[in-house]
């Protein structure tokens, strides 16, 4: 698998590769912003993006900016965040083609995905999780929504002249049951940071702090049994 990166001309019929990887959409339509400050030259007219993932492009834009003027970031922590049973959201295509997009508004409780057995978080606040990016994190399964609040009036005034643009940081993990990953039949073992490779074995599990105890006792208290077998790779070694 080679993931899109960005070449440019290098002579007659070759090509450099200046960004060996600028990120791709995962699952739906989604921007992937890429700086191009410094590595690629003002005059440029000609860029590619090259890559072996089936990936649809929509469009590409390219923006220039004045640098005299400097981006202001504020950050706001949610006030509410609730971990809820939603259900699944309608699969469309407009034009009648791929990629599929998903009708929010347009909600089914029939799930189109197996659930992993394991202990999931369970419902309800799960503010003190969404703090920052650390190993106690929701874990939510097909048909789950975080539901966040945030309050709007803390926010400085603007500048004159200026907008504000919203951005959503979310940083976590994604599991499935595929054949052509790991432990693709149950939940467990949980990702964490320092982790070296997946699934791992118990020499290299996180440490059973108090803090990591409280977390499992408090919020991995809704248990999805095994409804299946395991998965069995025939002739796998």
């Amino acid at each position: 698998m080679i993931p899109p990166m960005l070449q440019v001309p290098d002579g007659p019929g070759r090509w450099r590769t200046v960004i060996g990887e600028i990120g791709f959409p995962v699952g739906r339509p989604q921007t992937v912003p890429v700086d191009l400050t410094g590595v690629i030259s003002r005059d440029a007219t000609v860029v590619r993006i090259v890559t072996t993932i089936r990936v649809y492009w929509a469009q590409i834009v390219v923006s220039t900016t004045d640098e005299s003027v400097k981006p202001g970031m504020t950050r706001l922590e949610p006030v509410s965040a609730d971990l809820r049973w939603r259900g699944f959201s309608a699969e469309v295509t407009p034009d009648g083609r791929e990629p599929f997009v998903y009708d929010y508004e347009r909600v089914s409780g029939e799930s189109p995905w197996k659930v992993l057995p394991g202990r999931y978080t369970r419902l309800g606040d799960v503010r003190e999780l969404l703090h920052k990016s650390d190993d106690f994190f929701v874990v939510a399964r097909p048909g789950d929504e975080v539901a966040l609040s945030f309050d709007a009036t803390a926010l400085p005034p603007l500048p004159d002249g200026w907008t504000r643009t919203f951005l959503l940081y979310g940083s976590g993990y994604s599991k499935e049951m595929d054949l052509n990953s790991s432990s693709p039949d149950v939940l467990a073992p949980l990702p964490f940071a320092g982790m070296k490779a997946y699934p791992y074995g118990p020499a290299d599990a996180p440490r059973q702090t108090a803090a990591r105890q409280r977390y499992i006792d408090r919020y991995l208290t809704r248990i999805v049994p095994r409804p299946l077998p395991p998965i069995e790779l025939v002739g796998a070694r």
